[in-house]
């Protein structure tokens, strides 16, 4: 009985080496073949020339390179220098059929290389970010970047990068604007007859991280727009575009709490002189100086944090909601500002002060023709 029970572990134990060598045999014969395989498809490759359209009766059409863009980061919205930092996996898809190597005899071909490293001797299209005013793609531990070639030449590069875009933004209705920033890509020397770009149709050409665009302080990104056109027409040539638009909407909260709720108190201080004893000079004078120097500060303030624009900006006449936004925007008609209430009631008791001292006088003469 113990024989038996010694024999059946022996042969357990014999079946479970055998398969520990099956899988590592399996494995370095994978590795040994996709090794062979790149061997195979770099050996006559020449990165200097784009590849034959695919699946196209003019093998010298343009090639269609698919894109779709994963946010991972959208962080400091700069106001004042018009630019916002993004980082992003950016993504290009493409045929190559000089890359494909379904047909090159194995009885089962890798479903894809991962190939990180053979980007210098691959083409790869020339796309660049036009809005863009720095960037860099990351080091940290490796270079972050793969490209995957799939056995019918298919190609996949996936980079992450860091950029600072450029966004024009319309400050017409600051606080309660909506900033449209635009992130363009396009091929630096390829024209429309060697490249077009399209967005990846088969899923969500524009991925966000979860809570990406709901965190930030002053904005929240409310939709990603990707059905604009872009294309560039210059003195070369024409060049394939595509464009991705952030809609970012300002919060309210903030300019509520610390613009329009303290400037309604100050209009509301200053009225206060209205109850003062007219004689009281020194006082009612103070009063009106104090709440309209304070005004003139707080609008310094939030002027500050604004670039110098050459117009009139929401927030300079002080409207309080979007019905008079609207009226604004039909109309271009300036309503009173909050400086003008306060100046105002400055006004009124030099006005009243001023019709006191003339009736004082005619009182004064008339008991001296009386006299």
């Amino acid at each position: 009985m113990k024989d038996t029970i010694r024999l059946l572990i022996f042969l357990i134990f014999a079946i479970k080496l055998s398969e520990s060598n099956k899988t590592r045999t399996s494995r370095y014969s994978s590795g040994v073949q996709e090794q062979e395989i790149l061997n195979h498809l770099l050996k006559n490759y020449d990165r200097r020339v784009r590849p034959p359209a695919f699946n196209s009766t003019d093998p010298a059409g343009p090639v269609n390179v698919v894109v779709n863009i994963m946010i991972r980061m959208l962080s400091k919205i700069d106001v004042v220098n018009m630019e916002y930092n993004l980082q992003i996996t950016f993504r290009e898809e493409w045929y190559d059929p000089r890359l494909a190597y379904e047909n090159l005899g194995y009885s089962v071909a890798p479903k894809f290389l991962t190939v990180p490293h053979v980007k210098e001797n691959l083409w790869i299209p020339d796309t660049f970010f036009p809005t863009e005013k720095a960037a860099h793609r990351h080091l940290i531990d490796t270079d972050n970047m793969f490209i995957r070639i799939h056995p019918d030449g298919k190609i996949l590069y996936s980079s992450r990068i860091s950029i600072t875009n450029a966004c024009l933004m319309k400050l017409k209705y600051y606080p309660f604007d909506v900033q449209y920033c635009d992130f363009d890509l396009i091929s630096y020397a390829h024209t429309m007859k060697d490249i077009i770009y399209r967005w990846d149709t088969k899923g969500d050409p524009v991925q966000r991280k979860r809570g990406v665009g709901n965190d930030l302080p002053n904005f929240l990104l409310t939709k990603i727009l990707t059905n604009n056109e872009c294309t560039s027409h210059t003195n070369t040539g024409s060049y394939a575009c595509l464009r991705m638009t952030f809609v970012l909407e300002r919060q309210i909260s903030y300019y509520m709490v610390q613009l329009y709720g303290p400037t309604t108190m100050i209009v509301i201080v200053s009225w206060v002189s209205f109850w003062i004893d007219m004689h009281s000079t020194a006082g009612r004078v103070a009063l009106g100086v104090t709440t309209l120097l304070t005004m003139t500060t707080m609008q310094s303030a939030i002027n500050a944090k604004l670039p110098p624009v050459s117009y009139i900006k929401f927030v300079d006449v002080w409207l309080g909601g979007h019905f008079f936004k609207k009226m604004l925007y039909f109309s271009e008609i300036l309503i009173l500002a909050c400086q003008t209430f306060v100046f105002g009631a400055l006004l009124e008791y030099a006005f009243v002060s001023y019709q006191d001292s003339v009736r004082q006088s005619d009182r004064a003469r008339e008991e001296s023709a009386r006299k």
